[in-house]
């Protein structure tokens, strides 16, 4: 059986990240690949071939090293499974050979994905290549880490998979969201000619529920607005983030992290929708000004301090003030007593909710917040004012008392 080893060749020049590789020897021949992680010394365990996240680190580089970690989990559970593959064909083999089949993306579902991702990354199209690996880093907490041949990934596989998902608390919208990714991936495979056997999602849920939507009340949003918050800094910026969404028409935070200074002239925020591409004028308002004005100046060319240096590490930025602001918003609806877990997504729910109380119409809300159709407003709509239908209710409840 061939050999595996992990190490970190060091850069030749002064203060710049070595690169992880694996070397792989079998029967007296050696050969190396070279994997896409790049780190330092104080980051590299040698006695355990391991990627360390060093004391003092920062969350944006923590998340980079765990990152790192899982495509190093990956990559080796990829040699092992080719490795194993090759030995059991009973055929000789060299370290040639598996060095060959690793770098083939049809080899497993896990090496097909991990290609995918690189490809997709190349072309620009970073959200998707997102969702394709946390499909795929979760789908190798289920494995083991281990690959999983085109021929063993059957209905059985997934339904097994499914009820991982279920034991570890996921609802139906979120196994949804991880077996949808895994079908599409599954179609580009097919694309390829790779070997997937029957209909692998036939016996899992693949649609969509529709949830109870959140929002509060015009009341709740004022009391956030001028809630004392111990003159906590992070707790402040995040309430003003919060806001800054409900007075810009709901806008969603990924189109606010990536907002340009220049995207603000003559007193209207001019930008494009990053999930539909849909173009929106939003004029700024006195309070909209006072709550940038709030929020600081931002050293880069983005409009508010979320990401702060554009050094090609916008997206970890984005992510990791995302979670951070609505950890902070989860703080502040519990110190208010809200039944509604406060997050973000409240603030564009919440705006469209009161703009629907006053009569604003289905079709002005659906172009203020983007949407590609007012089908897609009605669903925000669906389940935000039940209180016309309780109220006929409680009337029919009194006709009957009177009958």
């Amino acid at each position: 059986m061939a050999s595996i080893k992990v190490k970190l060749r060091q850069s030749s020049v002064a203060g710049k990240d070595g690169t992880v590789f694996y070397r792989i020897h079998h029967r007296r021949q050696t050969r190396q690949i070279c994997a896409d992680i790049h780190i330092n010394n104080k980051e590299w365990d040698s006695s355990r071939s391991a990627i360390v996240i060093p004391a003092g680190c920062d969350s944006e580089r923590a998340a980079s090293l765990n990152a790192a970690r899982e495509s190093l989990h990956s990559d080796l559970a990829r040699l092992r499974y080719v490795i194993d593959r090759l030995d059991d064909a009973g055929v000789a083999y060299s370290a040639g050979d598996v060095v060959e089949r690793f770098r083939s993306p049809g080899a497993g579902v896990v090496s097909f994905t991990r290609k995918l991702v690189d490809d997709l990354r190349k072309v620009g199209k970073k959200n998707m290549a997102r969702r394709y690996e946390t499909s795929l880093n979760s789908f190798l907490r289920f494995t083991g880490n281990r690959e999983v041949a085109w021929g063993d990934f059957d209905s059985t596989l997934t339904a097994g998979y499914e009820e991982y998902l279920r034991r570890r608390g996921l609802c139906r919208n979120s196994t949804s969201f991880y077996m949808r990714n895994l079908r599409s991936i599954v179609n580009r495979a097919l694309e390829r000619d790779c070997a997937v056997p029957g209909n692998p999602f036939k016996h899992v849920y693949t649609g969509i529920d529709k949830t109870v939507k959140r929002a509060v009340s015009l009341k709740t949003i004022c009391i956030i607005r001028d809630m004392e918050l111990g003159g906590s800094p992070h707790l402040e910026f995040a309430r003003d983030v919060f806001m800054f969404a409900f007075y810009t028409r709901g806008m969603s935070f990924i189109d606010i992290a990536h907002l340009k200074k220049s995207d603000l002239a003559d007193g209207v925020i001019t930008y494009r929708r990053r999930k539909t591409n849909r173009p929106i004028q939003v004029r700024i308002e006195p309070e909209t000004a006072t709550t940038i004005k709030r929020l600081g100046a931002c050293g880069s060319p983005y409009l508010l301090p979320i990401i702060t240096d554009d050094s090609g590490s916008e997206e970890a930025q984005c992510r990791n003030a995302y979670f951070r602001i609505n950890r902070n918003l989860k703080k502040i609806g519990e110190m208010l007593g809200l039944k509604t877990r406060l997050t973000l997504y409240v603030a564009r729910h919440a705006w469209a909710s009161i703009a629907h109380h006053n009569d604003v119409p289905v079709s002005t809300i659906s172009k203020a917040m983007g949407h590609d159709s007012e089908t897609t407003t009605l669903i925000y709509l669906s389940t935000i004012d039940s209180s016309a239908v309780d109220a006929a209710n409680r009337k029919i409840m009194t006709l009957m008392k009177k009958g």
